[in-house]
């Protein structure tokens, strides 16, 4: 049952309605065109995406075992950088027991040094003694 809309439209005018629903009939045509357009530019777009996230999880795979490695390096590299720490540390304590030693010795040669010049001195005046003419004979 179709019907004709068109007859039951007032009698005046009726090639003004009719011209303008040709007009609006055009202007539907136009936009579903143009729908569909963007219809096949959304589908593409889609397509693309599904393209790269495809290309993403095969290169996230690729080099998921590549940071894994990355990850245990760094991991290894943190903990000898904290042994190099922990024995800086105990270097400059024995360092510094060093430099008290050194302070000790550095004492302990000079007065061997005293000592000797004090030696050499009583020496001298020994030799001196015993080699003047003995005035009472």
């Amino acid at each position: 049952m179709s019907e004709d809309f068109t007859q039951k439209l007032p009698k005046s005018g009726n090639e003004e309605i009719l011209t303008a629903l040709k007009e609006l009939d055009a202007r539907v045509i136009r936009i579903d065109n143009r729908l569909d357009g963007l219809e096949k530019k959304v589908d593409g777009v889609e397509k693309k995406v599904e393209s790269v996230e495809q290309k993403v999880d095969e290169r996230l795979h690729d080099t998921r075992p590549i940071w894994h490695r990355v990850v245990a390096d760094i991991a290894q590299l943190q903990a000898g950088q904290q042994r190099l720490e922990e024995g800086q540390l105990s270097m400059r304590a024995e360092l510094s027991n060093v430099a008290r030693d050194h302070i000790v010795i550095n004492d302990s040669i000079r007065k061997m040094q005293l000592d000797f010049h004090t030696i050499g001195d009583r020496l001298c005046r020994l030799e001196l003694n015993r080699n003047q003419p003995n005035s009472q004979t």
